[in-house]
């Protein structure tokens, strides 16, 4: 074999060599855990509950908010005990409470002695079904590590005097009156906090549910 060829033998050897290497490098890595950010806009929990009365005489049974339904019977002029309570769940945000209440028959029952931690919302544009008023606790319910019970929203319930057994239909044996609490974060919602419960109980179906 002469020089030439010896060294260009050589150096395909050489370029072979190379090329089978080079893929066989590889530079240390490594990488983080996913950072991920959850921004929510409420971690508020509120309950509603009420006291258990006596469906015969409408008379408070126990003196604890407990129960979420009541069963009364209807009897011209009488007043029966009726005390719609909010709870604030321990840990949530500091909040503005609202209780949004319906009454079917305006005309039937009357709600005349609201809590004096209690302020009825204006509805200024008119958003509300008839029947339906909203009232705003005093204050602002800072967050707590403990339930916070709030005062009643109402004590008592007024049948009218002229009540004659029928709630205005041939088949109406019985009516209701539903409440529901609601509540809104306090920070940066001072403004805007009364339009929000606003709009939220002018729903048609929040009482449905």
């Amino acid at each position: 074999m002469n020089r030439k060829a010896v060294i260009a033998g050589a150096a395909a050897a050489a370029l072979l060599t190379t090329g089978m290497l080079v893929p066989s490098f590889a530079f240390l890595s490594g990488q983080s855990r996913r950072i991920v950010n959850r921004f929510v806009s409420s971690l508020i929990t509120v309950d509603l509950k009420e006291t258990l009365v006596d469906p015969e005489t409408g008379k408070k049974i126990d003196d604890k908010p407990e129960v979420y339904e009541n069963t009364y019977l209807t009897v011209a002029g009488r007043t029966v005990d009726k005390d719609p309570t909010p709870t604030v769940v321990k840990n949530s945000a500091s909040c503005y409470v609202y209780v949004g209440v319906r009454n079917e028959y305006t005309d039937i029952f009357s709600i005349e002695d609201a809590g004096e931690d209690w302020t009825v919302v204006a509805d200024t544009e008119n958003k509300l079904d008839e029947g339906v008023t909203v009232y705003k606790y005093k204050s602002v319910v800072q967050k707590s590590e403990e339930d916070q019970q709030l005062s009643a929203v109402f004590e008592h319930v007024k049948i009218s005097d002229s009540f004659d057994g029928s709630f205005h239909g041939e088949n109406e044996t019985e009516s209701a009156i539903e409440a529901r609490a609601y509540a809104v974060q306090s920070e940066g919602a001072e403004a805007l906090s009364d339009s929000y419960a606003i709009d939220y109980f002018s729903s048609s179906d929040v009482f449905e549910n």
